[in-house]
Parts: C-alpha cells; sequence; structure tokens
C-alpha cells in the first residue's frame, strides 16, 4: 500500500527535474536527478491503448517526440519503444513504480482527456498505487477519477486556475474536495495568495508550478507546499524547508 506523507515536509519536481534534451520532462533521467537533490516529484501519466497508464504529459506524442499519434491510440509496447528528445525511452507507470527505490513521494496526476474514461482509469491506477510500498498520491483535475480512487490511496483534486475558470467554478471544486474529504488540493500559484482565508490551515495544498523566489515565499506564507521548475533546488529549500 501506499504510504501517506505530510505534503508540506517535501518540495516537488514539475515533471522531475528536467533540463532539456540531457533530463526531458517526465523521463527517468528527470526522476534521478529529483531524487539526487532529494526532491519529491510530481510527474503525468495517461493511459495507453489497452488501458495501462504511460508517463507522458500531452495527448499526442509530436512535442516531446516529433510523432504525430495520439498515446491512447498506441500500444504500450508500441509507447516503450518511443525515444523522448532522441535519447530517452518513454516508460509505463508500472516501470517506475518498480524501480522507484528513494524514500521520496511520488504524485501522480492522472490525465483525463480524448476517450479517457475518467472512473475506469482512477480505478486502475489507485489499484496500482495499493501495491506500491512507498509514498506516492494521485490527483487530477477530473473530479470522477480523483473520487474512483481508492480512499486508502492518497487522494487529490486539482483545481484550474481562477483567471481561467472562473471565482465561482473554483470555489464550488475546493467546496466540493473539503466536503468529500479528498485528502488534499492542488492550485495553481496564482490562487495561492490568500487561499487560507477559505481554507483551514492544517488543511493540505500544494500549488503548481512556481519558478520564482517570490512565488516561493507566497507558497510558504500560506502553509502550501510547492511544485517547481528551473529554480535551484538548494535555494528553494533554504526558504522552503525549516
Amino acid at each position: 500500500m501506499a504510504k501517506r506523507f505530510v505534503l508540506a515536509d517535501y518540495l516537488y519536481a514539475h515533471r522531475g527535474l528536467w533540463t532539456g534534451h540531457e533530463a526531458p520532462e517526465n523521463t527517468h533521467a528527470a526522476f534521478d536527478a529529483a531524487a539526487k537533490h532529494g526532491l519529491g516529484m510530481e510527474f503525468d501519466i495517461r493511459p495507453a491503448s489497452g488501458g495501462d497508464p504511460v508517463i507522458h504529459h500531452d495527448e499526442t506524442l509530436e512535442r516531446m517526440a516529433s510523432r504525430p499519434d495520439r498515446v491512447e491510440e498506441q500500444s504500450i509496447d508500441v509507447l516503450r519503444n518511443v525515444q523522448i528528445a532522441g535519447a530517452h525511452n518513454l516508460h509505463s507507470f508500472e516501470s517506475l513504480l518498480a524501480s522507484w527505490h528513494h524514500d521520496l513521494p511520488l504524485l501522480t496526476e492522472m490525465k483525463i482527456d480524448g476517450q479517457t474514461d475518467p472512473q475506469e482509469f482512477g480505478r486502475k491506477t489507485g489499484k496500482m498505487l495499493q501495491t506500491y510500498p512507498g509514498l506516492a498520491a494521485a490527483m487530477s483535475f477530473s473530479e470522477p477519477a480523483v473520487r474512483a480512487l481508492p480512499k486508502d490511496v492518497m487522494r487529490g483534486q486539482l483545481i484550474g486556475p481562477s483567471h481561467k475558470i472562473g471565482r465561482e467554478r473554483f470555489n464550488e471544486i475546493l467546496e466540493r474536495a473539503l466536503a468529500d474529504h479528498i485528502d488534499y488540493v492542488a492550485i495553481n500559484i496564482t490562487d495561492v495568495d490568500g487561499i487560507r482565508a477559505h481554507v483551514p490551515d492544517d488543511y493540505p495544498i500544494v500549488c503548481w508550478t512556481v519558478r520564482t523566489l517570490d512565488e516561493v515565499r507566497i507558497a510558504v506564507h500560506e502553509n502550501v507546499a510547492i511544485i517547481f521548475e528551473h529554480l535551484d533546488p538548494a535555494l528553494v529549500s533554504a526558504y522552503a524547508l525549516p
């Protein structure tokens, strides 16, 4: 069973600690780099054609592998042979869970789009995490996917930025998450300032994606855990961790 953890005890590298071609986002090279700095990781999974989760952000392979194929239309065997940035294999979620031996937390974002059944994918992800012995949680913008996760898995509700989805919808999603005892919410850094006026001080929140030290300071002031990229991990740690 995936172990629960305190969000604010760690920092999280957004899609791993990625640095272009040497360690592209959502690859084992980026994950290993995060581990070397003692960071937790946020990363993305989506289903291959048979439903097995693979680690990839986009709906298609165009941006990362220069191929127009939709991920959901490719088999897991085909996807394992896809080269990211010409040198890094696209990995399955199963392979990450089998190889991640660090006592550092995994924040698994379930991407729900295209033909993906949110509840089925939530159940599939949750079942895999129930056999994982390390620190891990799952989250999604999809409320049905989050609620399909088993309650013994740490569940997080992602909420889109209020300037995009509207403040009313933002508040409604937040209120449902609190009422349904979702373990934490994940919000955009633009919604962090003043968030504790709407959420209890001890309710876990993580924010994305922090890219400046001013944003680090805002998150720390509101007692919000940090998913960051393109910042010096040591510098962020000095500001954000006790």
